[in-house]
């Protein structure tokens, strides 16, 4: 077999270009006539007599029947790899032994005369050693069709065996059977009454828990339906104010929304009656994070902290004090902050590293001008590329991230800029105000006489923030469950421990909230 298949493999890269350059051949070299005479023989095709030959020479002639033989080069080679191996008779291997044994009918010899007659003739030895193989292989055969015989007498016999065995066992199967469901009846019933039980305990901290949340929840609810209504008219007065309010005082922001409050009365929109803007766009939790990351406590630098985050223009801080600065520099801190000023030589290098990998900047000391080069980024002109959001700095395309900040600050007092770069950016003034200057000295009085009160609030302002974020991701936890739950709530365990984990961290905040303000009084 390793032989037929090397020959079978070596047919494989004939093409019909080579049978055809063989049948070509006018004056063929004895090898090649060698190979013709022997796949003839192999093939049965009857052999031409020679008229008119002499006494003592050749009488037969193999060549023309073996040209007309290869006059389908694709017919012929399909026919060498689909032989029938089977077919080959003791005639034809007494006269192919005499060419098997020819020392000029070796494929290492042939190979020297033609690369497809070399193919052929390892074809043709192959199909001689497969006889001899076969025959002895013969007999063998016959012992296994015989043994496989008796082997199924003897399965018909065992068939019938375990055909009885079967009967006997179907039988012990239904007595088997009966007997499961007599057990997992009781099974399932003593389940039945463990699950019954389970579910009465969960009924009680249920309700225990629902019991203790309703009267938090239902003024929740109150807020949220009376904040649903008025939402048209608050959302558009905090509109303005992150659009125009930034840029004013104290003063003049609370005129402004005064006159702002009679229109949208006037026009009866819907609107709060103590409309604030820190109220309708801050969040209690971030802001707290960012009062102790520096962010004064005065309810002007709150107001500005809000409007800046929910503002699409990148601010510019009118900053006398640095207040800002410092605020700025410890609330990115953790986020890879790149400091710069508009004279340093790496600003646009910085810039693009930043817009490359969603980092803040923050740009300090800005004076009444600023560089055109910033124009991109002031004016976030983002655009696709290959379906990547970029952005060109100068001559440079750079890929942009949206977790990119930029901040601006000056120290100029009272600065004067153009229009041009007023609509470009969010003109912010954190300039200290009276108001803003007395919370901040009455913080610096407490940490100065009664420093363990100080220690005291900030712990608890800490605590306080901590807890109302367990909560407020413990409540999203709820409603997410409560939307997505199927069945009985009594069967969601998870559900259960989430609402009684509600109700511990609220009464934490009630505790909490008392030492605050008592805190605060001191």
């Amino acid at each position: 077999m390793p032989a037929l298949m090397a020959a079978e493999e070596s047919l494989k890269q004939l093409n019909k270009n080579d049978i055809t350059e063989v049948r070509a051949m006018k004056r063929p070299p004895g090898g090649v006539i060698y190979v013709i005479e022997s796949i003839c023989i192999v093939k049965n095709i009857k052999p031409n007599k020679l008229p008119g030959a002499k006494i003592g020479e050749k009488i037969l002639d193999y060549w023309e029947p073996g040209r007309q033989m290869l006059a389908d080069p694709g017919a012929f080679l399909s026919s060498l790899m689909n032989f029938d191996k089977e077919s080959i008779t003791e005639e034809m291997i007494e006269k192919l032994t005499k060419y098997v044994n020819d020392d000029g009918f070796q494929p290492a010899k042939i190979a020297k005369i033609s690369k497809a007659c070399t193919s052929l003739c390892m074809w043709v030895h192959a199909m001689y050693k497969f006889y001899f193989v076969n025959k002895s292989v013969a007999p063998k055969k016959a012992a296994l069709k015989q043994a496989s015989d008796d082997l199924a007498k003897t399965m018909a016999a065992l068939a019938e065996a375990k055909a009885k065995m079967k009967a006997v066992l179907d039988g012990l199967a239904i007595l088997q059977k009966q007997l499961e469901e007599k057990i997992s009846f009781k099974e399932e019933k003593e389940k039945s009454i463990a699950l019954c039980e389970e579910r009465m305990n969960r009924a009680v901290r249920l309700l225990t828990g629902l019991g203790d949340e309703r009267l938090r929840w239902i003024g929740t609810i109150d807020n949220i339906e009376a904040g649903i209504i008025n939402v048209t008219g608050d959302i558009l007065v905090s509109a303005g104010a992150i659009a125009y309010l930034t840029p004013f005082t104290d003063k003049y922001r609370r005129g402004l929304l005064s006159e702002w409050l009679e229109i949208v009365q006037e026009k009866n929109i819907p609107h709060s009656e103590n409309f604030d803007t820190v109220l309708t766009l801050g969040e209690p939790v971030t802001i707290r994070s960012w009062q102790l990351n520096g962010l004064p406590r005065d309810y002007l630098s709150t107001e500005n902290a809000v409007l800046v985050s929910c503002s699409k223009r990148w601010p510019l801080f009118i900053d006398p004090q640095g207040q800002a600065n410092k605020w700025i520099k410890n609330m990115e801190k953790n986020s890879g902050l790149s400091i710069c000023k508009l004279s340093d030589k790496n600003l646009i290098r910085t810039l693009e590293s930043a817009v490359r990998f969603g980092k803040p900047v923050l740009i300090e000391n800005i004076g009444l001008e600023l560089d055109p080069a910033l124009d991109p980024v002031l004016l976030r002109q983002v655009f696709k590329q290959g379906g990547t959001l970029v952005m060109k700095l100068g001559d440079t395309i750079v890929p942009y991230d949206n977790n990119f900040r930029l901040y601006m600050t000056t120290t100029l007092p009272n600065p004067h800029y153009t229009p041009e770069i007023a609509v470009k950016i969010l003109l912010v003034n954190f300039t200290l105000v009276p108001s803003g200057l007395q919370d901040q000295l009455l913080a610096l009085v407490v940490m100065q006489e009664r420093p363990d009160l100080e220690e005291q609030r900030q712990q608890i302002v800490v605590s306080t923030a901590q807890m109302k974020a367990e909560l407020k991701e413990i409540e999203d936890r709820i409603l997410y469950k409560l939307s997505t739950s199927e069945g009985s709530p009594l069967d969601d365990l998870d559900f259960i421990i989430t609402l009684e984990a509600s109700k511990v961290k609220s009464e934490d905040i009630k505790v909490n909230r008392h030492p605050e303000f008592s805190l605060q009084r001191c």
